[in-house]
């Protein structure tokens, strides 16, 4: 085993000095998109990593689990940043041995148009030592996902329907296109966060403390205040129901229940304010948690 380690340390190249990015065919300065691929191979990988490049933050999944504990990734010290980071990660535990599906959601690092998005290269051995290196090209595939950000940094969330599985095997494919490979006309150095650096994840899952009703919305009020977001679990809400959560835009998709949280953005959270359209009942509320976030020293071993 050690020696199959250090060939996969030292024999493969991961990301190479200049990238291959991909993006969706046509940049906006405000969508999220949902990249996708599935490699189909006869046994499972001994050993597997994924680096991913990414000038926005992103969520890395391997046959539908998320590889990471943290969130919001890659932590970025400055709101308005989109230098290129690169990330490093161990995947062999949530591999198959016959097909193995690949996701990623990315997001700008703010409202602004980056033909360059991510560049990734899935690569390892198999029992036999026969090595592999695969990075994301034309054959991924990309749509555009059910959250943006909008013009002042905020989220908008359109609740999903029942087509929009993205990061699992089960998908439906008439609605995803082909990425676009882009040049790599990026000048800036890129930023290396294989094994150690500030990151951040969920520390507490709190309750408001107490609430007040008004005529035309409902305020929720945390005590202590926290930085991260609110998330709220709705029951009976209309499809195309229209809410605004404390500057989350959210649409509603009319399922029994449903989930309205940010993905990307977080902000100080001392209360926060539900309204909607006419369709709106306060009744619709079920459960009102905030999240809180803090940043800590992530120490990451990948063998």
């Amino acid at each position: 085993m050690i020696g199959l380690l250090s060939m996969i340390s030292y024999g493969i190249s991961a990301q190479t000095l200049m990238p291959e990015w991909i993006s969706y065919p046509e940049v906006d300065s405000t969508s999220q998109i949902w990249f996708r691929q599935t490699y189909i191979n006869n046994q499972r990988p001994e050993l597997a990593n994924i680096s991913i490049t990414t000038t926005g933050q992103i969520e890395l999944c391997v046959n539908g689990y998320n590889v990471s504990t943290d969130t919001r990734l890659p932590y970025r010290t400055c709101g308005e940043s989109d230098t290129p980071i690169s990330m490093t990660f161990n995947v062999t535990r949530y591999l198959r041995p016959d097909s193995n599906t690949i996701a990623v959601w990315y997001s700008p690092s703010y409202p602004h148009v980056q033909p360059q998005q991510i560049s990734l290269n899935y690569y390892g051995a198999m029992s036999n030592g026969e090595q592999f290196s695969y990075n994301a090209n034309n054959e991924w595939l990309c749509r555009k996902a059910n959250i943006s950000l909008t013009t002042d940094g905020k989220e908008e969330f359109i609740s999903p329907s029942n087509d929009a599985v993205w990061n699992s095997s089960e998908y439906e494919p008439a609605c995803w296109i082909s990425a676009k490979p882009r040049c790599n006309d990026i000048t800036s150095s890129i930023l290396d966060y294989t094994s150690f650096y500030n990151s951040r994840h969920v520390t507490k899952i709190t309750r408001p403390k107490y609430h007040r009703i008004s005529r035309d919305s409902v305020e929720y009020r945390f005590d202590p205040a926290f930085q991260g977001y609110v998330r709220i679990t709705l029951r009976g809400a209309k499809k195309g129901e229209k809410l605004d959560i404390g500057g989350l835009k959210y649409i509603c998709n009319g399922e029994v229940d449903e989930q309205a949280y940010r993905k990307f953005t977080d902000k100080y959270c001392d209360y926060v304010i539900i309204c909607g359209d006419r369709k709106f009942r306060k009744s619709q509320i079920q459960n009102v948690e905030g999240i809180e976030i803090s940043t800590y020293f992530h120490s990451n071993w990948l063998y």
